[in-house]
Formats: structure tokens, sequence, C-alpha cells
């Protein structure tokens, strides 16, 4: 019997099978009300776009900057200094340093290291498995920074505890918990930017080199964009490892073809950030009134961005629902953001996930699964445990 439709776009990131809904979406205004959400939704490629690149369609409201949960707290600091929060001038240098010092980053080099820390950290079931979806990126990024490797289980630790502090869902405890964490990272950091002489190569001496020419020495805000590196790095790399496990498992023909192929990686995984991508939405804030494709909204409104129903708009991908054999034709698509706030990152993140896949991937095959998915209103990430999928 066919699945339910999820009742609405937060529903169907965790919804076991939304993709045709969101094609449906697709086919719909790219702007419309929605009187459950009590808000606008952004859907489509064309919808996606427009908001996204739209100038006065912000990703927070101008009159709340920090969500109330983080005011006047460490993590609240932190947010208020992370380029990937936060329009405005302000931000504009740290934005353009990272995007600069992130580019310049050996992708080749980056996946060969991965690929064998990957290969010494194989998951031998569904438990370790979990951990390890946000272990070994999180450890990955450790490493590129100049972390020592005793230092990356603490960091990667810390990083999920303060990751909670994000996310609208998250309960008291798990808020006091990412308020330490968060103390304990920027503690971290101070310790490593201290030592970063004796780091050449580094990702963080490629940051603190381009830092220079623009004057950005802003200490707090530097501290709190690092952190940002291993947050960002956090849930958008376990949720693309472990939807490209997901896609292992439902298309059976795919793993003796990576098997034959195993440098196609990186192209099944931009694949896989189409068909089924890590983040499936986002939220922006009108700062003004403004007119997307001729429909008026007003200033102060929440958007709530359908990244997943771009990524399944039948009139930018020919055959959306179907994931696509490595090698074909892919369009570019806002899974990892687009515009003002597109992901720096994303080459990393997908040499991250390629080396993870290419070492996990026969290891896992006799490994029986299941999955659902963790609760999120925005990001899709698995949780797997021992049993055949029914």
């Amino acid at each position: 019997m066919p699945l339910a439709d999820p009742a609405h776009p937060l529903a169907a990131v965790t919804h076991a099978a939304p993709y045709a809904y969101y094609r449906r979406l697709a086919e719909g205004p790219p702007l419309r009300f929605d009187a459950q959400l009590d808000c606008w939704l952004a859907t489509g490629m064309a919808g996606v776009r427009a908001v996204l690149e739209h100038p006065d369609c912000r990703v927070r409201p101008v009159s709340q900057p920090v969500p109330d949960t983080l005011a006047g707290t460490p993590c609240g600091a932190i947010f208020m200094e992370l380029v990937r929060m936060n329009d405005g001038e302000r931000h504009a240098v740290p934005k353009q340093v990272l995007a600069q010092a992130l580019g310049q980053v050996d992708l080749a080099r980056l996946q060969a290291q991965t690929l064998q820390m990957a290969s010494d950290h194989v998951p031998a079931s569904a438990a370790q498995l979990n951990d390890a979806l946000f272990q070994l990126p999180l450890f990955a990024m450790a490493d590129l920074l100049g972390f020592a490797p005793a230092q990356w289980p603490a960091l990667a630790a810390r990083t999920r505890d303060f990751v909670a502090c994000l996310s609208p869902l998250s309960n008291v405890a798990q808020l006091a918990g990412a308020q330490e964490a968060a103390d304990a990272l920027l503690q971290g950091f101070s310790r490593l930017l201290r030592e970063v002489d004796a780091l050449p190569g580094s990702l963080l001496a490629a940051i603190v080199t381009e830092a220079e020419a623009p004057g950005w020495h802003a200490a707090g805000s530097l501290l709190a964009n690092l952190v940002g590196l291993l947050s960002q790095t956090c849930e958008a790399t376990a949720g693309m490892l472990g939807n490209a496990i997901v896609a292992l498992r439902t298309q059976p023909a795919l793993h003796a073809q990576m098997r034959a192929a195993p440098q196609s990686w990186p192209a099944i995984l931009r694949e896989v950030s189409r068909h089924d991508p890590a983040i499936h939405n986002t939220r922006r804030y009108t700062a003004e009134d403004v007119d997307i494709d001729g429909v008026r909204v007003a200033a102060g409104q929440m958007i709530v961005v359908v990244l997943a129903s771009a990524c399944h708009d039948a009139g930018a991908h020919a055959e959306p629902d179907v994931l696509q054999r490595p090698g074909s034709p892919m369009l570019a698509t806002p899974g990892f953001g687009h515009g003002r706030h597109g992901c720096p990152g994303q080459s990393i993140a997908h040499a991250i996930a390629a080396a993870c896949m290419q070492a996990w991937a026969d290891g896992l095959e006799g490994l029986p699964l299941a999955w659902t998915y963790r609760p999120s209103l925005n990001a899709r990430i698995p949780i797997f445990s021992q049993g055949a999928r029914s």
C-alpha cells in the first residue's frame, strides 16, 4: 500500500519516502502561503532560487538575530558571529576569508587521508555505524584544521553536543549541554590558535593567513566561525553518508557499479545529495516588503524554503525520483544552499564522504540494517538498527 503524503514540508524531512510529494510541490506555484504552518513556502527550483537570491530575504529575522533560547549564552555569542547564520556587512569579510581558505584545501590529499582513517574505523554494527556517520567527518575536519589525533574524539563529542542548540526541537538538558560544549570548543580553538605557527599547511594556518590582508582580527568572530566549521560538518556530512548507505540498500545494483568503479564515489554522492539531500529545507525572513514572481510578501514574514522540492523538480531534472547512474549529467542543486549562504565547504564534504563510502561499502554489505530518521525539521539523517528493512 502506498504511503500517505507527509502532512507538510516539515513532516516530509523524516517521512519514509517523500520524493513524489516533493515533485508535486515543485509543480505548484513557486511561492504560496501555507495556512497549516502559518508561513510562506518557496518550492521548485524557481521558487527556491528566487528566495535564496533575494537581498531582502534574510537568514534571521531583523528583530531576532539570535534565537530566544540562545540569547545571552555562550552558544548565542557564537551564533551571532557565524557567517552562515547572519547577513550584513559585518560578516562579509569573514565569509570571504573562510571561502578563500576552504577553496585552497587539497581535496585529493584530504580524500586519501580520510580513506585511511575510515579504513581503520569500519563499522561492525548498526550502533557503530550511527556513531561513525558523525565521528569520521569530524575527525577528518579536526585533522584538516590541525588538531592532534588524541583530541579528535573529544572534539567530535563536543561538536555533537553543541549542534543540539541549533535545533528548535532541543530540550532543556540538550541546551545546557550545548553551552558547556561551546565553552570547551572555544577554549580548544584558542589553544590551537596559539600554536598556529607550528601548523604549516593546516586549514587553520590558511584561515589565519587569509585573514591578515583584509584585517579580520576579531578574535571572538574567528573562534566562533572555527566552531562553525565543525558544526557545519556534523549533520550535513552525516546525512550525506547515511543517505548514501540507504541508496546502496534500496538499489542493490548500485553497489556492484561502485565496486567496479570506486573512483565514481564523488559523482554518485553528488547525485545522492540531489536525490536525498541531508538538508531538506531552510528558512528565510523578509526584511522589507518583497515581490517574488508577482507575489507580494510583507516584511517580517517567514518563508520555508523547501530545498528538496528543487531537487525533485521535473523541470530541472530528468526523472527526478530516480537516482541516476554515476556519470549521468547532473545540474547544480541547492541541497547545500545557494546564493549568499551557499556552503563553501561542499567539495570538502563530498571528498570526506566519498572516502568513507569507499572504505565502508564492502564491509557494510553483509550487515543487516533497518532505518528510521532522526527527529528534525530540517536535516534528513538515518538512524540504523540491526535487522532487514521491511
